[in-house]
């Protein structure tokens, strides 16, 4: 039976008058992957932000695992507004990993001592359980033989698998991935996707913010268009993908002619 592990309704994003997310609705199932699509600048990235609070909605609610998140405070567009507490946002963040476009891996640590990090100084996990926990995830991306190296002698594709292997070191309920194949050499994009595959099969929940259409195809539940910060079209990705309706959605697609169903 399907259990919503996330819920947002009517999510709003401010930047001083920017408005960038526009009533932003979405449920996720515990274990589905849903693709995100869209152009630069449609809001993609600041609604991964807003989901782990790296930045605060400026209206609309978020459920985790059945609980809102925040204190009810207001209202804005016709949405509730929320206040939040630090403490509460601390907590949550251990159950919802993100992985960047960006490494962001510490230099001057090795792959085994960044992955055994949070575990160690935000959940105080002791150092022998972390390093068991390091070893299995470092296992798993398929780089367990570089756990003494340091970042800078590993490629794009690598440090990016530790950067996954680090995430998921938290235990994580749900992870976000924000466009983490854009800045790899296009001979790499494919280990980091397989990774990702390996972890949907293994029944990880996923938001994945990509342009990797044929990916999205193969291994979402389901498919979002975002456009101006609204969704415009979702649905399957044989709905969105292969048969969409929405003209916008038509005309972002066009360009993509190197993907297969």
């Amino acid at each position: 039976m399907s259990e919503a592990i996330l819920r947002v309704s009517s999510l709003h994003k401010y930047f001083g008058d920017h408005h960038v997310l526009r009533g932003v609705d979405l449920e996720v199932q515990r274990g589905e992957m849903v693709c995100m699509i869209g152009s630069s600048g449609s809001g993609k990235s600041t609604f991964l932000r807003c989901l782990n609070f790296m930045e605060y909605p400026s209206a609309g609610r978020i459920e985790l695992m059945g609980k809102v998140v925040g204190r009810e405070s207001g209202a804005r567009d016709g949405a509730p507004t929320y206040a939040y507490e630090e403490r509460e946002l601390v907590g949550l963040r251990t159950h919802v990993g993100m992985v960047f476009q960006q490494f962001n891996l510490f230099p001057h640590m090795t792959v085994m001592q960044n992955v055994m990090e949070g575990p160690v100084t935000v959940l105080r996990t002791g150092r022998e359980e972390a390093t068991e926990r390091a070893r299995e995830n470092l296992t798993k991306v398929g780089l367990l033989d570089k756990a003494d190296q340091y970042p800078s002698r590993l490629s794009g594709g690598q440090q990016q698998r530790v950067a996954i292997a680090r995430a998921l070191a938290m235990k994580p309920d749900v992870m976000l991935f924000d466009e983490i194949t854009s800045s790899l050499d296009p001979e790499l994009v494919g280990e980091v996707l397989n990774v990702m595959r390996d972890l949907s099969a293994e029944g990880m929940t996923m938001i994945v913010v990509t342009h990797e259409l044929g990916f999205a195809y193969h291994l979402a539940r389901q498919v979002l268009f975002l456009y101006e910060g609204v969704i415009h079209e979702q649905g399957t990705p044989d709905e969105v993908l292969k048969n969409p309706q929405q003209e916008r959605t038509k005309g972002f697609l066009a360009g993509f002619t190197d993907f297969y169903f």
